[in-house]
């Protein structure tokens, strides 16, 4: 199996930024706080304001022999889309998200997830996202919807209110 060449991200210009309020008071599966075995996101706000995160995907997320498990690929792209809807100001919990897996993804690998807010209607914000390599080749790609939370919604889920 050959080894996906190394990130070069973040590029010039984007700001790292930390989408979720909440994610110092809680032990995250993923993000910042996430434990390098498993799946370390950090995020970054570009130019044009859309988000995009990094994905290390360390030792504890594999699925097939040195290959990525299809849940840790799905969690980084659920994660990064629910925060591109937070940082944009939208409370978000996920509803629905489809994910289409193209190509495997090698143990250790760091892969970048571009995300893109797509419409609103109602309490429903719909977002679509991408997980590429270094190689500029779409590994898998995800669609969602995620229902905004009101001030009652967050305390009761979160805990508070962000």
């Amino acid at each position: 199996m050959s080894k996906t060449p190394a990130a070069p991200w973040p590029l010039p210009g984007w700001e790292a930024v930390q989408p979720f309020p909440f994610a110092a008071a809680r032990g995250a599966f993923t993000g910042m706080t996430g434990t390098e075995g498993r799946i370390v996101l950090q995020y970054f706000r570009r130019r044009d304001g859309s988000l995009v995160a990094t994905a290390r995907f360390g030792s504890l997320s594999e699925g097939a022999p040195g290959l990525v498990h299809g849940g840790a690929i799905l969690t980084a792209l659920d994660e990064a889309l629910g925060a591109a809807a937070w940082l944009a100001g939208r409370p978000v919990m996920t509803a629905r998200l489809t994910t289409e897996f193209r190509k495997g993804v090698p143990l250790g690998a760091t892969m970048l997830v571009e995300t893109r807010l797509i419409g609103e209607r109602h309490r429903l914000v719909t977002l679509e996202g991408t997980l590429s390599g270094p190689d500029n080749l779409v590994y898998a790609y995800a669609d969602g919807r995620f229902m905004v939370l009101g001030d009652a919604a967050q305390r009761r889920i979160l805990g508070r209110a962000a």
